[in-house]
């Protein structure tokens, strides 16, 4: 082993197994910032460490584990996803990287980490090819493993539960754990190792930039806060923590981040990270005062739920501070179908949240879901209907999956529900693409429909002239480039 670097972390390539056509154009080129803040902390404690994001690269498995041959690390991270519920199809990717890398390079022990692996430690040690497993966060199992390969070679052995959250495999033996710690302090945290993955190698979401979409280039993602203290059962992100969690940065911390990107690496296009962003007000709009008296220039987007955003008055701080668009997780029109995933939104709620939202001038993304437990036709068209009739500058259509890790999951599971032996099935945009089905509608009609309801909003008059009349005829143009894709599904 190479006494040079002791940490590589590999985020993989799945941009076009995810996205399809869109991939090359279309898609965010998003920074892991997971990557970045565990290379920060494992580098502050004295470790070499290296970020290989082979998602903005483009690298396919093989590229990477050449690479991983040539660097020799003492020990590769793999890692899927911590933020998107949804990015199970990094797995698939993630696989095949770390068997890339044992064939390049076998001498060099690789170790997973994320939602899935987290949650079935053991079936990624036995069928996904890993030496290790991290469950739970990641910083000091990490640096703790490193410690023990530092100390006594690549021969090293994990006892059962000698490192909290660092699972191993020796041969056919499996050496079990338990959860590891979670980071409490989070303003301890050192800031994620921007100069490892720097910004311009970035992308943002071209609706994020519909008003600037020759300026989509540097972007960055940072948290203001950390975990969910909500429990819908469709959704992963607090798997890795093991249930509801929330942590707060102080704005202090958050505003040296941004100051750093701004004025170092010239960045103005940041996603906010949050699950909510809107949760604890009092932070929000101490932020916000900051930001705004510090004259930075920022265009931000982040997520939000309707029922935590209770005045108008803050949404129009938030806008004074460049928070330029929040999505908002609306899933279903139907007050059934969202009860039945523990998200009851009520539905004036819902209207008054929009209202305010357009009235602060921030632009929204609706997030809907197709195909919930209990949907069926009528209440999927009536999910599209709410849609047009808000009329947001964005909305996401999505079929509902049952994500390894969820409360949904483990329910269909046990119900003898088929689930898709394919990562790839999980991908919203996949050939294959298997969502669940309902009781009421097959997952065929769910992608149908899903397909359907993305031409109907986005061909539809109203929309289009809404979006030209709010940025434009280059976003206009854009999304007709969108339109031009056709998705290859199978059957």
């Amino acid at each position: 082993m190479s006494d040079g670097l002791d940490l590589l972390l590999v985020f993989p390539n799945n941009r076009t197994r995810a996205y399809g056509t869109l991939a090359s154009e279309v898609a965010a080129i998003t920074p892991p910032v997971q990557s970045g803040l565990t290379a920060a902390y494992v580098r502050e404690r004295g470790y070499a460490v290296r970020i290989l994001d082979a998602d903005a690269r483009e690298w396919l498995p093989e590229r990477v584990g050449q690479e991983v041959a040539a660097l020799k690390p003492r020990l590769v991270m793999v890692s899927t996803d911590h933020v998107n519920s949804g990015d199970v199809t990094k797995m698939a990717a993630a696989t095949e990287t770390v068997r890339a890398i044992h064939a390049a390079a076998p001498g060099v022990p690789v170790l997973l980490e994320g939602v899935v692996p987290t949650a079935y430690p053991k079936w990624m040690l036995q069928d996904e090819g890993a030496d290790y497993v991290c469950q739970g966060e990641p910083y000091e199992p990490i640096v703790q493993l490193l410690a023990k390969l530092k100390k006594d070679g690549p021969g090293a052995r994990v006892a059962t539960r000698e490192i909290p959250g660092i699972w191993a495999r020796y041969g056919d033996d499996l050496v079990e754990s338990v959860r590891a710690p979670m980071f409490h302090e989070v303003d301890k945290l050192p800031m994620t190792a921007w100069d490892l993955m720097p910004p311009s190698d970035y992308r943002a979401h071209h609706w994020h930039c519909f008003d600037r979409l020759d300026r989509r280039s540097p972007y960055a993602s940072v948290f203001t806060n950390l975990g969910c203290p909500y429990g819908c059962s469709f959704c992963s992100v607090n798997v890795v923590a093991g249930g509801p969690n929330f942590r707060t940065h102080s704005p202090e911390y958050v505003m040296k981040e941004l100051t750093l990107l701004n004025k170092q690496y010239g960045v103005s296009n940041i996603r906010l990270l949050d699950n909510v962003f809107t949760i604890r007000l009092d932070l929000v709009e101490e932020l916000c005062d900051r930001i705004i008296a510090a004259g930075l220039d920022l265009n931000f987007w982040a997520y939000a739920r309707v029922e935590s955003v209770r005045n108008p008055d803050i949404l129009k701080k938030m806008r004074k501070a460049g928070v330029r668009w929040l999505a908002y997780g609306i899933e279903a029109a139907h007050e059934r179908v969202r009860a039945a995933v523990d998200k009851p939104s009520n539905p004036q709620i819902i209207e008054q949240a929009i209202e305010w939202t357009k009235e602060a001038g921030i632009w929204i993304v609706g997030n809907f879901i197709f195909g919930l437990p209990e949907d069926d036709h009528e209440s999927m068209q009536m999910s599209l209907d709410m849609a047009k009739r808000f009329n947001v500058e964005w909305a996401n259509f999505y079929c509902a999956m049952a994500y390894p890790g969820t409360k949904l999951y483990d329910q269909v599971k046990a119900a003898g529900v088929e689930l898709p032996k394919d990562w790839a099935a999980y991908g919203q945009y996949s050939p294959n693409a298997q969502p669940l089905a309902t009781k009421y509608v097959t997952a065929k009609e769910i992608v149908a429909f899903r397909d359907r309801a993305f031409r109907e909003y986005y061909e539809n008059p109203r929309y289009l002239n809404m979006l030209e009349k709010t940025f434009g005829r280059n976003a206009r143009d854009f999304v007709g480039r969108i339109l031009a894709h056709d998705l290859k599904r199978d059957g």
